[in-house]
C-alpha cells in the first residue's frame, strides 16, 4: 500500500489543496498558505503513514494519495504522552487562539454528520497538479472504495470544493448532507456509497 515519505506525502497534498475552499477559509493569505497547508497536511500524514490506509499513485514517482481511516476495534486510552505538534496546537499557531477555536467550533459537525456505526473514511485524496487529469484520482478512490466494499464497509467522505463532488458521484457516492460550516465558511458536502 503505502511507500511514500511524509516529505513527498505533505508536498502532494499541499499542492493539490492549496486552493481548497476549506485552506482558503483556514489560511487567507495567499502567500503563506501552501506553507501553512504544508504543514498541517504534513502533520495528518504522519498520523496515516504511522497507522491508516494509505494509497499511493506512482508514475514511476509518487504523485498520488489517498488517506483513510478504517475501522478499529474499541482500545483502552494509552496513558502515553501526547505526541507535538497536535492537530489543535498547530492550528492554534498558524491562525491564532481565537480563529483557531472559530474554527474548531464551527469543524465539529463534521463528526456528527459522518455515517454512523463502522465505515471506512476518507479523509485525503490528493494528485500532485502536474499529473491532474489522467484518471489518477479515481484509480486511488477506486482501490479504496473496493478495499471497503470487500469489508462490508460504507465508504464515507466530506467535501468542500464543488467541483469533487461530480468526482465521486462518478464513482457510486451520493450526497447525503450539505451545509455551510460557518457564515464566512465554505460549504460542506457528506458523501457516502450505498
Amino acid at each position: 500500500m503505502a511507500d511514500i515519505s511524509v516529505v513527498r506525502a505533505r508536498t502532494i497534498l499541499a499542492r493539490s489543496f492549496t486552493d481548497d475552499p476549506l485552506m482558503v477559509w483556514f489560511f487567507p493569505d495567499d502567500d503563506s498558505r501552501p506553507h501553512a497547508v504544508a504543514a498541517l497536511f504534513g502533520l495528518l500524514a504522519e498520523h496515516y503513514l504511522a497507522d491508516g490506509r494509505v494509497d499511493v499513485l506512482a508514475q514511476p514517482d509518487p504523485v498520488g494519495v489517498a488517506m483513510w481511516r478504517w475501522p478499529t476495534p474499541d482500545a483502552p486510552a494509552e496513558s502515553a504522552p501526547e505526541e507535538l505538534p497536535s492537530v489543535g496546537g498547530l492550528m492554534t499557531a498558524l491562525m491564532g487562539v481565537e480563529r483557531a477555536m472559530e474554527i474548531g467550533g464551527a469543524m465539529q459537525v463534521l463528526e456528527q454528520r459522518r455515517t454512523p456505526g463502522p465505515h471506512a473514511y476518507l479523509h485525503l485524496l490528493a494528485v500532485d497538479p502536474s499529473a491532474w487529469r489522467r484518471g489518477g484520482g479515481g484509480e486511488l478512490l477506486e482501490r479504496g472504495l473496493a478495499a471497503a466494499r470487500a469489508e462490508g464497509l460504507e465508504a464515507c467522505l466530506e467535501t468542500m470544493n464543488p467541483a469533487n463532488v461530480p468526482f465521486y458521484e462518478a464513482h457510486g457516492m451520493s450526497v447525503r448532507h450539505e451545509e455551510r460550516l460557518a457564515p464566512d465558511g465554505p460549504t460542506t458536502w457528506w458523501m457516502a456509497t450505498g
